[in-house]
């Protein structure tokens, strides 16, 4: 059994009120516990909502009870909120994630065939901007082939003026420690690392 630890003046505690609180909180929650029990021993295991309803009962005023001892001693004899978060964690550990990692080695071999289509691909398919922003300029080969994947996704193998030097891509089954791929990181670059755990797939292209 652990107590929370007092982070407020003991003044604030074992007044009057507390006192008075705590103690009608625990006749209550004794009456009640009685009435648990003796519910329990008449039931046969036929009647299973008459058995969430008592349980449901017992456990709002335990809390209550909890939270009085609390007010009155500044420490709370049951950790509930701890068995809530075992039961999230639970939850969080069963979802499946399949991390898919890639890279694209790519040799521009015509500059201008490749801006063109860049820039074609940004007229229809303009980013969204700020009012007071304007779209970047199709001047280089990054850029293009930036403005050209936000519109057809991954087209690698079609690009104009590109020819591919090599590219590969691997499907990643996490294990732990896992650390979840952070979108809003500094430098993206640090993050695109296969994580730990098991390649179930790989495709490679040269």
């Amino acid at each position: 059994m652990t107590d929370v630890e007092i982070t407020a003046p003991v003044e604030q505690f074992f007044s009057a009120e507390t006192r008075e609180a705590l103690a009608e909180a625990s006749r209550r929650l004794a009456e009640r516990l009685q009435a648990h029990t003796e519910a329990l021993l008449a039931m046969t295991g036929e009647d299973q909502t008459a058995l969430y309803e008592q349980n449901a009962a017992l456990e709002e005023l335990v809390e209550s009870w909890n939270d009085a001892v609390f007010e009155h001693t500044g420490t709370a004899p049951l950790l509930l909120d701890d068995d809530v978060q075992e039961e999230d964690d639970e939850e969080v550990e069963q979802d499946q994630v399949i991390s898919v990692v890639s890279r694209f080695d790519l040799r521009v071999v015509d500059l201008d065939a490749l801006l063109e289509a860049g820039r074609a691909a940004q007229e229809r398919h303009p980013a969204e901007l700020d009012e007071s922003a304007e779209a970047e300029p199709v001047d280089s080969a990054e850029q293009a082939i930036y403005e050209i994947s936000r519109e057809v996704g991954e087209a690698w193998f079609e690009l104009p003026g590109i020819e591919m030097v090599a590219g590969a891509r691997a499907y990643v089954v996490p294990e732990q420690p896992f650390e979840p791929l952070d979108a809003d990181a500094e430098d993206v670059v640090t993050e695109l690392i296969a994580p730990n755990g098991v390649a179930t797939h790989a495709e490679t292209w040269a």
